[in-house]
């Protein structure tokens, strides 16, 4: 029976099939700083159609994290003119508070969960917030979403995308 979702399953497989963990290995590098679609659209995918939830979530988590680098550089040397032609200067001064008040755990958090973790990674950059303590909270954050996708697709997947495609 084919669904709406049958061409993106399909899509999503014939990706997987040609890309395999080198494909969400770069994906994660480039959603990490600029890529728009979310690597956990990937790595859930990935492991429903069979490759090891490990080694997805580990390439995924590797990665991002290079992303991650590559993202709070480019917020050091780039971010806060671009950031203010984008978002305003007031906007800017309201993250920048929130950085004071929140700092690392707003990277936890964005790392872990739903929040755009681009943004995240440039701010904490245009912020300046503290290399080290960024990298632990990037590291802690990703491994869990990552692993957790994966997990999940690899035990629900297989039932989701048979009934959807």
């Amino acid at each position: 029976m084919s669904t709406i979702f049958t061409p993106l399953i399909m899509g999503t497989q014939a990706f997987v099939e040609t890309y395999g963990l080198m494909g969400t290995f770069i994906i994660s590098v480039f959603e990490s700083f600029i890529f728009p679609i979310p690597t956990a659209f990937f790595v859930t995918p990935t492991a429903a159609f069979g490759v090891d939830p490990f080694w997805t979530a580990l390439a995924a988590t590797i990665g991002s994290i290079i992303g991650a680098v590559i993202g709070y550089y480019l917020g050091v040397h780039f971010g806060k003119p671009v950031a203010v032609k984008l978002f305003k200067q007031k906007r800017m001064d309201k993250v920048e508070e929130w950085y004071q008040k929140w700092g690392e755990w707003i990277v936890l958090f964005a790392a872990a969960g739903p929040l755009p973790f681009k943004i995240t990674t440039w701010s904490s950059g245009i912020f300046r917030l503290n290399f080290k303590k960024y990298m632990l909270f990037c590291i802690i954050g990703r491994t869990f979403q990552f692993f957790v996708a994966s997990y999940v697709g690899s035990i629900l997947g297989p039932g989701v995308i048979g009934f959807f495609a």
